[in-house]
């Protein structure tokens, strides 16, 4: 049983603690977050993508492979890497700038996903950044189809980066994460992203009833606030998160959550979404959100992600 990560890995460029005038680079870009995540959680982790050769490249490979993120299923290009300067205001809430023209996570086709050998048991996670251009999102699609006959369960965190999508494909973006939560048993969602895509998604609430008829589960952050729960055990439940001890850098927040609550599935053996019960999907968010609340307390994200012994 293992937990496989897919898309992006990127440097992010992060002020430095004495001059913020001045950058520190951190290795990141959410699937790769994930996949340290759920690594130093005691899981066996899978990351699959496209990481270049160059310096910023090979620092990654170093730092996933630190963790014991298994990198047999990725390949090397002569691609960059993906930069993205990330600037921290007062309360180390974020804001992007990305640099991602033709990098090196932008190179997959649909046998990138499934060179892994997927079973009953295993998960797959990617958010909505690998489905930016129309061949990456008719490739993801293609590939999680294939996934998805095995058995293994999907998870997706929505993770919109409207800056990081061309001009010409942003009309698309709603349509294309729609795509992306047909097929997914476990979706999160910012509040933000959730109210945006009600208004852009045609038929969005049908769409989410269909989807919690046939078992996803839909789980809503709203950062200090109550988490929200759409499912069949648990109908528009509400979970209090567990909160930071001091917040430094909000950046691995998000990452860190949705690695704790893959961790619990795997930890619990739940290979379906419907091995939930109220009670275990309660427990499940109240674990991920330890794991988010301690991803806010040190800057970065491979580094603010926390050990199991850190709890």
């Amino acid at each position: 049983m293992a937990i496989v990560t897919f898309g992006e890995a990127l440097i992010d460029l992060l002020p430095a603690d004495n001059d913020p005038q001045q950058c520190v680079k951190c290795a990141g870009g959410a699937p790769a977050n994930v996949a340290v995540g759920v690594a130093k959680l005691n899981q066996e982790s899978v990351f699959i993508g496209t990481l270049s050769q160059d310096a910023m490249g090979q620092l990654i490979r170093q730092e996933l492979l630190s963790v014991n993120v298994d990198l047999a299923y990725s390949s090397i290009s002569t691609h960059s890497t993906a930069l993205v300067l990330v600037s921290l205001d007062d309360h180390g809430e974020r804001s992007f700038q990305f640099y991602r023209h033709a990098t090196a996570d932008l190179q997959f086709d649909s046998q990138t996903l499934t060179a892994y050998p997927f079973s009953r048991g295993d998960i797959i996670h990617l958010c909505s950044n690998t489905s930016t251009l129309p061949s990456c999102h008719s490739d993801t699609l293609l590939g999680l189809l294939a996934i998805q006959s095995t058995g293994a369960m999907i998870s997706v965190d929505v993770n919109l980066r409207e800056n990081l999508w061309p001009t010409d494909q942003l009309a698309h973006l709603p349509q294309r994460v729609a795509d992306l939560i047909k097929l997914a048993d476990i979706i999160k969602f910012s509040k933000e992203e959730f109210d945006y895509l009600a208004e852009q998604i045609p038929g969005f609430a049908a769409i989410i009833d269909q989807r919690i008829h046939d078992h996803a589960i839909f789980l809503i952050t709203d950062g200090a606030n109550a988490i929200r729960i759409l499912s069949k055990p648990l109908n528009n439940h509400a979970v209090t998160p567990v909160s930071p001890s001091k917040v430094i850098d909000t950046t691995g927040a998000g990452d860190g959550f949705i690695s704790g609550f893959l961790t619990f599935c795997q930890e619990h053996k739940i290979t379906a979404t419907n091995d939930f019960s109220a009670e275990t999907l309660h427990e499940a968010v109240h674990f991920a959100s330890q794991i988010g609340a301690k991803a806010c307390e040190k800057k970065g994200a491979f580094n603010a992600l926390p050990y199991l012994s850190e709890l």
